[in-house]
């Protein structure tokens, strides 16, 4: 494995993270506590760490000519409130104080996770995590990524997002039509390996960024949770941790 690849390796604490993150509230616009779990559990690496003038974290780890990127959101669409984080086997929930299935925040805090293992395994690796993606009441999503300086990108070769629900979707289609890569951009030889596919999706950050004249390739990867934006949103930990290793590959490879 050449020093600059990412290592496959078992976190025995990947699961006790996911709860945590799941733990935290973080309604768009409040992402302050999240954004301070997410420092502290990257303080003990080599980090470039900016944040920019809305509440984006730019984060860049080692030095290289060019970097892919991975991003995901910081905030969720759920209100505050006291939440259990219940493991059944492979299924990752939340519940209030009477026991009543709520949502966790999985969208997008398995994004998240993603991230937070990729920095700890990859040597050289840029990250965006952005504010205010989901939209609230008459109040647009993707603020974070439409107000950011896209300069941070000049040395990105590609950015993939972690903000797709189920586990075996690669959206190079966004909202509106827009292309957001070639269709042939993962090798037929990764995705059948991991079991993906490509397909047309909706909107996230990637889909802003690209509307917003961003030139590299975008996409954005299914990383296993499932009913979205509504009390019994859930994650099959198995189809997470996939991802990772799905993200990781094309890392190694593109």
């Amino acid at each position: 494995m050449g020093i600059n690849k990412c290592f496959f390796v078992e976190n025995i604490n990947s699961m006790n993270l996911l709860t945590e993150l799941y733990k935290i509230c973080a309604k768009s616009g409040g992402e302050a506590e999240m954004k301070a779990f997410v420092k502290s559990c990257l303080s003990d690496l080599s980090l470039q760490i900016v944040e920019d003038e809305i509440g984006n974290l730019f984060i860049t780890k080692g030095v290289a000519d060019t970097y892919a990127c991975i991003s995901a959101h910081l905030d969720e669409v759920h209100l505050p409130c006291e939440r259990t984080i219940l493991v059944d086997d492979d299924k990752v929930y939340a519940v209030d104080e009477n026991n009543n299935q709520v949502g966790c925040g999985a969208d997008d805090k398995n994004g998240i996770w993603t991230i937070i293992n990729l920095l700890h395994e990859c040597p050289i690796l840029k990250v965006a995590l952005f504010v205010e993606e989901e939209k609230v009441g008459e109040i647009a999503g993707c603020r974070g990524s439409r107000v950011c300086n896209l300069s941070f990108f000049d040395n990105v070769r590609y950015v993939l997002a972690c903000d797709r629900k189920a586990a075996s979707e690669v959206v190079y289609i966004g909202k509106d039509n827009t292309k957001l890569c070639e269709k042939d951009f993962i090798p037929e030889q990764i995705l059948s390996e991991f079991n993906y596919q490509m397909v047309e999706g909706g909107k996230t950050d990637v889909v802003e960024l690209k509307m917003r004249g961003l030139q590299i390739p975008v996409c954005n990867i299914s990383c296993g949770y499932y009913n979205a934006h509504t009390n019994e949103e859930y994650t099959i930990f198995s189809e997470l941790q996939h991802c990772l290793n799905f993200v990781k590959t094309i890392i190694n490879k593109i």
